[in-house]
C-alpha cells in the first residue's frame, strides 16, 4: 500500500528495493537520491527437503532467480544512467 501511494503522488516510500523494482524499472518510481542501506536481512527460497529436487521446484527456483538477476541488471542500469538517480542537492518527488 505504501508503494502504491507513492505511485500515485501521495508522498514518498521507503521501500526494499525487491518489492519496488517493478514500478522503478517500468518508470513509475524514481530513487529520489543515489543512497541505500545495504541491510542483512535477505529473502530465502524454502520448501521441504524432501520436495527440493522435484522437477517442479527447481524449475520455480530457477525462474525466481533468474526474476531477481533480470531486476538487479535493470535496476542498475537505471542507477548508472544520467537520468536514473538524481544528485542529492536536487531536490525532487519520488513519485511518477
Amino acid at each position: 500500500m505504501l508503494i502504491d501511494a507513492a505511485v500515485d503522488g501521495q508522498g514518498i516510500a521507503l521501500a526494499r528495493t525487491a518489492l519496488a523494482a517493478w514500478d522503478l524499472i517500468n518508470g513509475r518510481l524514481v530513487r529520489p537520491f543515489s543512497l541505500s542501506l545495504r541491510l542483512s536481512k535477505t529473502y530465502w527460497i524454502v520448501c521441504p527437503q524432501a520436495t527440493s529436487t522435484l522437477p517442479k521446484i527447481k524449475a520455480c527456483r530457477d525462474w525466481l532467480l533468474a526474476e531477481a538477476a533480470d531486476d538487479a541488471r535493470r535496476l542498475k542500469e537505471i542507477a548508472s544512467s544520467p537520468k536514473g538517480v538524481p544528485k542529492l542537492s536536487r531536490p525532487t518527488i519520488a513519485a511518477r
